[in-house]
C-alpha cells in the first residue's frame, strides 16, 4: 500500500471511534513552504540534545521512574510551539536530572505532511535520532494550509544535517517497519484518548495523567509528582 493512502484510512478510523481533532487549518507554521533546512537550526538542535541519551523514540535514562509520552503531529503549529518552549525546559529540568524519560509518538491528524513527517521521524528513530529529527523539522515547519510542504527531499536534507546516514534513512523511510510503527502509534493514541496535539501523557507507578497543549514545564513536574514514586 502506498504511504500517502495511510492518512485517509487512519483519519477515517479516528472519526468512526469518535475522536475529535483540536486543530485549525487556518494559518499555522511559517508563511511559506521551507526550501531548505538552515544550518543554524541543525546546530541549535544538536546543542539542545548534547549529552542526552537517545534510543529510537526515547530520550533520557531508560530506567527513569516516569515516562512522558508526547503525541505530536509534525504539521501541528502548537506542537512546533511546544518544541521551542515546553520541550527544552523539560529536557533541562526533568530529563537530564533523571526524573523522567520522554518518548515521542508521531501521529497524523492534519495533512499529508503529517503522515510523511511521522514516517520520516520513525526512520530517524532507527538511527536513535527521532527527537533531533522532530525538533529540526518543527523549526522549519511550513504553513498548515499547505498539505505538501514537508517533502521527502526536505526530510532527507534534515537527516543529513543531523549527521545521519541518509541512504540508511531513505531505506528505512521506504520500508514497512515505519508504517507498522506509525499504525501502532495511532492505535496507542486512541487507547490514551488523544484528541489533540500535542498531548503529553505522564505515566508512572501511581497511574497516568494527560496534559494537552504547549504546557508549562511546571505542569509536567506536577504530573510527575502525582504519578511518580511515592516519596
Amino acid at each position: 500500500m502506498k504511504k500517502e493512502y495511510w492518512i485517509g484510512i487512519v483519519v477515517a478510523a479516528l472519526v468512526v471511534v469518535g475522536v475529535v481533532v483540536g486543530v485549525s487549518l487556518a494559518g499555522g507554521g511559517g508563511d511559506d513552504a521551507p526550501s531548505s533546512i538552515a544550518d543554524a537550526d541543525a546546530k541549535a538542535v544538536q546543542a539542545q540534545m548534547q549529552g542526552v541519551p537517545q534510543s529510537t523514540n526515547t530520550i533520557g535514562d531508560p530506567n527513569a521512574p516516569v515516562e512522558i509520552v508526547e503525541y505530536g503531529d509534525l504539521a501541528c503549529p502548537a506542537c512546533a510551539q511546544a518544541s521551542t518552549t515546553t520541550v527544552p525546559e523539560a529536557i533541562d529540568q526533568i530529563v537530564k536530572p533523571g526524573d523522567a524519560k520522554m518518548t515521542f509518538r508521531p501521529i497524523a491528524f492534519i495533512s499529508r505532511s503529517s503522515e510523511r513527517g511521522a514516517l520520516g521521524a520513525e526512520a530517524a528513530g532507527m538511527q536513535d535520532a527521532m527527537w533531533s529529527f522532530v525538533e529540526l523539522i518543527y523549526r522549519n515547519q511550513g504553513p498548515e494550509s499547505d498539505q505538501d510542504w514537508l517533502t521527502d527531499d526536505l526530510m532527507a536534507e534534515a537527516a543529513g544535517k543531523l549527521g545521519l546516514d541518509v541512504n540508511e534513512w531513505k531505506a528505512a523511510y521506504a520500508g514497512t517497519q515505519v508504517e507498522e510503527n506509525f499504525l501502532a502509534n495511532q492505535s496507542a493514541a486512541q487507547s490514551d484518548k488523544v484528541t489533540q496535539t500535542p498531548t503529553f501523557v505522564v505515566k508512572g507507578p501511581r497511574g497516568q495523567r494527560a496534559i494537552v497543549g504547549a504546557v508549562n514545564v511546571s505542569d509536567l513536574q506536577a504530573a510527575i509528582n502525582e504519578v511518580g514514586p511515592a516519596t
